[in-house]
């Protein structure tokens, strides 16, 4: 029922749910993770960490639930800790492709970029169709100036999720410093009819054209 709830945007019912079926069993280590979810998406990180914990108390081999308590560290600026929770996830479920990509998001906050790349890697070994590795690939390689293997990657990202407006953005950059301005402005046009008060976009269009925003 909770999880039904999450999936409808009911987030406050699902957590009462959640709630309610811990006080008749407690030790329910997956409706600890759930709970930890959905408080997580409503902004309440420090309970979502919690219950995290809580899950992991009763079932240290949740790999899930690392790789949650993972993300959440991650908000909370925690980065060494999440990096820890990724890795303890990945030894219990080596196949985790998002753990992976998630561990690669810590690495690059500690400007180990390489081990990140290698990480993306990995998720899409895995899972090709993972358009977060796709996306946050591209970006590494764009900041090493390996432009059309991070176009690759932006439209493998496009191919899986057309409607990315910050893929066809970073695309629109790459090829712009490429010289192939046509070709960007027609990115910088879509990343904008997917997501219209995309700001950086609608900047970029302006400067393509020569004109001001």
């Amino acid at each position: 029922m909770g999880l039904a709830l999450v999936q409808q945007g009911e987030l406050e019912q699902a957590i009462d749910q959640y709630r309610q079926a811990l006080q008749a069993k407690p030790d329910l280590a997956k409706a600890h993770n759930n709970l930890g979810n959905a408080l997580l998406r409503t902004g309440r990180l420090p309970e979502a960490i919690e219950q995290y914990e809580k899950a992991l108390q009763i079932r240290p081999d949740l790999a899930e639930a690392h790789d949650n308590l993972g993300y959440a560290l991650l908000q909370a600026g925690k980065v060494p800790a999440a990096i820890d929770e990724y890795q303890q996830a990945l030894r219990i479920k080596p196949d985790y492709a998002e753990a992976h990509s998630n561990l690669g998001l810590a690495l690059v906050q500690q400007g180990r970029v390489r081990e990140a790349m290698a990480q993306w890697e990995q998720a899409l070994s895995i899972d090709p169709d993972f358009t977060d590795a796709h996306y946050n690939l591209g970006l590494a390689l764009q900041r090493q100036d390996r432009l059309p293997e991070a176009i690759d990657q932006y439209e493998q990202a496009l191919r899986i999720q057309p409607d990315y407006a910050e893929a066809h953005y970073n695309i629109g950059i790459a090829l712009e410093r490429l010289g192939r301005t046509a070709e960007a402005i027609a990115q910088y046009e879509q990343a904008l009819r997917y997501k219209p008060d995309f700001v950086q976009a609608r900047t970029s269009l302006a400067r393509a054209r020569g004109g001001a925003p």
